[in-house]
């Protein structure tokens, strides 16, 4: 039998929770009401990364900073918190919650991360987040060109996935000259397609030149946070086959005085898809994320996914292989025991259909 709503109270009665000494702020969309306790009252929407119910658990607030409200939004705050969605012009309690994360400067508050205690039913999840129809969704027909012809392929992928726009701008003289097929065609890339510049691990849009104990090298793409760097041998001394399309190094703590420098097993323009998709798995607005769970549990998955033609990305790391369904990023990290299996899509209906398999899910946005 289909679970019934929580009750809707009007917007008076959610803020009256707040009990004694009623404060009403606005942060964005949200109303919070400050008193003996907190209450926290968002729209309702499918709004991935900005204010509003996130998933089951997650509920995110966005908006102008509100310095009284930073004792309010703390992990530490002695004042109960609850949450309410707007529905249908009244309001729908959601349960209490912890915060979890916000801004890291105390006076500039303008984000908050709430975790709810106990996690929405699925009919309460659909009603505020309803999930709305994907349209037309990028196609996997480029898998078909990694093996072949992988700078054909990444061009499919980064033309079917990432939107147009304005064509971005990489000023003249930014790139050596005689760089690898594989780099100039990604900076072609980026000026179609400008969201690939904009990647949490950043491909550089002026390579750095550097050496190294393998000789003078061209570093390409740097991880965000400075631990490690990927790079190619420069300048190249002949143009083979073998060097427009050279082996790529990874750099761990670049920063050190000896720093560790291995090779990937991908060369450059398998490397960079391969690096492409794992970017996009991250940018994407729409993420879900199983539990570990036994390995032979993911075999369903091969009658819904593509396997890409690729060496683990990462292999002392998470080893994640990278499979794919129309409008779907998947990327399975494990061995023949135990696995754990990444989505990302550009539509929350995308992923709702693998509710059906019945996973533990750690965040499901669908």
């Amino acid at each position: 039998m289909p679970q019934k709503l929580p009750p809707l109270i009007t917007e008076a009665a959610a803020l009256a929770v707040a009990g004694v000494g009623l404060h009403r702020y606005e942060m964005g969309p949200a109303v919070i009401g400050a008193g003996d306790a907190t209450v926290v009252i968002v729209e309702s929407g499918d709004n991935p990364g900005v204010s509003g119910v996130q998933d089951a658990t997650n509920v995110l607030l966005h908006g102008d900073a509100v310095t009284a409200l930073r004792p309010r939004l703390d992990f530490r705050a002695p004042w109960p918190l609850h949450v309410f969605a707007r529905l249908d012009g009244d309001c729908l309690p959601l349960g209490t919650a912890l915060c979890r994360g916000g801004s890291s400067t105390p006076d500039h508050l303008h984000h908050a991360r709430l975790e709810l205690d106990k996690p929405l039913t699925r009919e309460v999840l659909d009603a505020v987040r309803p999930v709305p129809e994907p349209g037309p969704v990028p196609g996997v027909d480029w898998v078909g060109l990694v093996e072949s012809d992988p700078i054909r392929a990444l061009e499919a992928f980064v033309l079917g996935w990432f939107p147009a726009g304005a064509a971005g701008s990489i000023g003249e003289g930014e790139q050596p000259d005689n760089l690898p097929g594989a780099l100039t065609a990604f900076y072609s890339l980026a000026r179609l397609r400008p969201a690939v510049l904009g990647f949490h691990n950043p491909v550089l849009q002026q390579p750095q030149r550097t050496s190294g104990p393998f000789g003078d090298r061209l570093v390409f793409a740097v991880d965000a946070e400075g631990i490690r760097d990927w790079s190619i041998a420069w300048p190249p001394k002949t143009r083979t086959p073998s060097e427009n399309d050279p082996r790529v190094w990874l750099t761990e703590d670049p920063s050190m005085d000896d720093p560790e420098t291995s090779p990937e097993e991908e060369p450059l323009s398998r490397f960079l898809l391969q690096f492409t998709l794992y970017e996009a798995m991250n940018i994407a607005p729409y993420q879900a994320r199983t539990y570990c769970m036994p390995s032979p549990c993911i075999a369903p998955l091969r009658s819904v996914l593509r396997p890409v033609p690729l060496s683990p990305f990462l292999p002392t790391y998470t080893g994640e292989r990278f499979s794919v369904a129309p409008g779907l990023l998947a990327a399975i990290s494990g061995d023949e025991k135990e696995a754990v299996v990444t989505f990302s899509a550009l539509h929350g209906a995308t992923l709702t259909p693998l509710l059906a398999h019945g996973y533990r899910w750690i965040r499901f946005d669908g």
